[in-house]
Parts: C-alpha cells; sequence; structure tokens
C-alpha cells in the first residue's frame, strides 16, 4: 500500500503550537503526528491529551525513533539552530517556526548539513503559500500590472507586551520586530519578487526600557528597522517594521508596475483581499479629456477609484480571511517526502531570509548598503483551484 502520511514529531508546545498542531492533527492528510515534546514535561501531556497525539518523547527519545521521518521544530528562536542541527545530524527532515537560524553562519550551516545527508529544511512562514499572497503571485506573472519598479512593506505596531503571555524574548537576541514579524513581510516580497540584491537600513530604539508585566526591562534589540531594498529584477522599495507605532494608515504590501498597481493582504495571514488599480485605464481616460484642470482632477479626483477591483481569489478561500492555516508548509513538506519530489519551501529561501533580516541591522551598524551574498528560487506555485487542505 502507498504511503499517504509522514510521521512526524514535534518539539516545543507553547503558544505557537496551540494553532500548528491542531491544524497538523486534524486537517492536513500528509501529517501523522506521533509524538511531541517540550523542556517543559506537562506542557508535552497536555499537547498529547488535547490532540490525541499516541506518545509524549524527551527530544532524544523523538530524534532516535526511527519511525518519524520529519521534526517540526515549535521552540523560541534562541534555540532554533540547536534543535534543527541535532535533528538533520539523526536523520530527520526539519521544518522550523521562523526563523530557521538568528545568523547567516547558523543558516549555511543547516543548509550544508541537510544537502550533504539528502534531507530537506525549510521554514516559516507558510502563510505565502496561501491563497492571498498566491493570487499576488499569479497576478505579478501574468502581467496585468506591468514590470514591477517599486514596493512598500509595513509592519506598524507596539510591541508585544500588552497582550502576549510571555513576552519578554521579544526584547531580547533574536527579538525584535524584524525577526517576529518581519520574516513574513521579507518572505512575501521573495517569493513575489524573487532574491533580494541590496539592503540599506537605519535601526533604532527608541524605548530603551520596556515595562514587562511589571518589570523594567532593557532592550537588546532594535524596535524600529526603516529599510530599502533592492531586488535583483530591478524592483527597489522600502521596508519598516516598527515596534514603536501606535497606529499607523501605511499598508500591508503594495506594489508598483509599469501599467497599474496591486494592494496586497497582511503577509501574516494565509488569505486577504487582493486589489488591483488599472493604470492604463486611467491613462486612455486622461489622453482623451480636454483641458489642465480636468486632466489634473482625473488623475487626483475621486473618480479615480472606478480603476480599482478587487480580485476574485484564484484558490479557494475558507469564509474567514484570518482562518490560520498554519501548518501548510509542513504538510507540503510531507506531500514531497512522499511524492520524492522538492518542497515549495525550501532550504535556500529559508536561508536568503535569515541573510535579509541580518543584513538590516550589519548595513545600519555600517552605515552602508549590505550586498547580499545567497539567492533563491520563488517557490513553486500552488496548483491553480486547488483546497489548501489538499496538498499535492
Amino acid at each position: 500500500m502507498a504511503k499517504t502520511a509522514v510521521k512526524v514529531g514535534v518539539i516545543g508546545c507553547g503558544n505557537i503550537s496551540l494553532v500548528y498542531i491542531p491544524n497538523l492533527v486534524n486537517k492536513y492528510k500528509t501529517v501523522e503526528v506521533k509524538a511531541v515534546a517540550d523542556i517543559i514535561p506537562e506542557a508535552a501531556q497536555k499537547s498529547a491529551k488535547d490532540n490525541n497525539i499516541p506518545y509524549v518523547y524527551t527530544v532524544d527519545e523523538m530524534l532516535a525513533d526511527p519511525e518519524i521521518e520529519l521534526i517540526v521544530n515549535l521552540t523560541i528562536p534562541a534555540v532554533h539552530y540547536e534543535i534543527n542541527k541535532k535533528a538533520l545530524e539523526a536523520g530527520k527532515h526539519v521544518y522550523c517556526e521562523k526563523p530557521l537560524a538568528l545568523d547567516l553562519d547558523e543558516a549555511k550551516d543547516l543548509v550544508s548539513i541537510a544537502k550533504s545527508k539528502g534531507l530537506m529544511v525549510a521554514s516559516a512562514p507558510d502563510t505565502i503559500l496561501g491563497g492571498g499572497l498566491m493570487t499576488c503571485r499569479k497576478i505579478i506573472e501574468d502581467g496585468t500590472i506591468g514590470r514591477i519598479t517599486g514596493f512598500t512593506a509595513n509592519l506598524c505596531q507596539h510591541g508585544n507586551e500588552l497582550w502576549h503571555p510571555n513576552p519578554g524574548f521579544f526584547y531580547k537576541v533574536g527579538g525584535g520586530p524584524m525577526f517576529d514579524m518581519g520574516p513574513y513581510y521579507v518572505a512575501a516580497l521573495i517569493a513575489l519578487l524573487g532574491p533580494i540584491k541590496e539592503i540599506y537600513c537605519k535601526c533604532s530604539c527608541p524605548t530603551p526600557v520596556r515595562d514587562i508585566k511589571g518589570e523594567m526591562v532593557n532592550v537588546e534589540v532594535p524596535t524600529s528597522y526603516n529599510a530599502v531594498f533592492e531586488f535583483e529584477n530591478g524592483a527597489v522599495g522600502n521596508v519598516m517594521t516598527s515596534f514603536d507605532i501606535w497606529q499607523s494608515k501605511l499598508p500591508d504590501l503594495e506594489f508598483y508596475g509599469d501599467d497599474g498597481a496591486m494592494y496586497g493582504p497582511n503577509p501574516n495571514f494565509f488569505c486577504g483581499p487582493v486589489t488591483v488599480f488599472d493604470g492604463k485605464g486611467l491613462e486612455k481616460q486622461v489622453k482623451g479629456i480636454d483641458g489642465f484642470f480636468e486632466k489634473l482632477m482625473a488623475m487626483v479626483g475621486p473618480n479615480k477609484d472606478q480603476y480599482l477591483k478587487e480580485v476574485d481569489p484564484m484558490y479557494p478561500v475558507p469564509e474567514d480571511p484570518h482562518t490560520n492555516l498554519r501548518g501548510l508548509g509542513v504538510a507540503d513538506m510531507c506531500s514531497a517526502i512522499i511524492n520524492n519530489r522538492k518542497p515549495r519551501l525550501t532550504a535556500d529561501f529559508a536561508c536568503h531570509v535569515v541573510e535579509a533580516l541580518t543584513a538590516c541591522q550589519k548595513s545600519s551598524d555600517s552605515g552602508k548598503p549590505y550586498v547580499m551574498t545567497t539567492t533563491c528560487e520563488k517557490p513553486e506555485m500552488m496548483p491553480l483551484g486547488l483546497d489548501l487542505w489538499e496538498v499535492e
């Protein structure tokens, strides 16, 4: 009988696992969760009980189980490299919560080990495989708004200490807005535009001491990043991530082309509205109008909105656009194992994202642009019309 699911072990039963594990157990047919492990045994026991998972292991027990082919690493970023390396050295494929590692040398080491052993290693975010960003990808590659010349990507919020149950690590090494939320934005840009050529960035930390649950804590990382990214395809735009902004009207993602513009969804989500502006339609209208003032009003007045149209999703999406499909990347990797193909999220892609995240502070520290040393291919498109639960 042909194999239809891959046995998986999950390491880390903290907050993010509350979304991942139920999805992996109940939604994705290519995944079979055999065991969970956590540094706090009670957390692993509760997760196993809540999700009907057969075994609770220590990390070493999980890595020694020959039936488990793939490790899902949901630990905190500070130990991602350590756990990922142990799993690869034990002969397991690895899917890691973002980021893959905290610096480029660690990421390259993981990629090298995986390639030497014929294993797969990749990291979140897998939101780039969702219906929202895949629709954006199809629009760009169909040439609907022409050649992409620019973009803007913005994460504007006021930190996590007001709502997160364990916010302290966000302000230590491995945290901050670029490593916490930046991967969603950076990965989305790479998935849509291809590899990055150069990054220039300025970082700041306007509030160097934060009140974390009544304790004044020294912040170890920048809390605002303002960067300019130049891509190999020639597109140049800005990426801003900040934990110092109470409110903003800046868009999550916008792309500017020769023939129009596109408003993308929040890259932290798998779905969301995609809107396209028909620049050529506006151009035709303005060329047909006489008079300076009339032309000007056509360009800047409210009637311009007639050229702004929401695009129907090109993939089936849940009724609630905020439905959290985390685990899609794991399911795709399991499908790749079963079908002997390359996963859509690759080691080189994850490594390129890590270099971009670290490049921002390196550029800020040096006062000079950072020239990227790694590259990657854009992830393979999801099949059109595919129900995201039915990964092929």
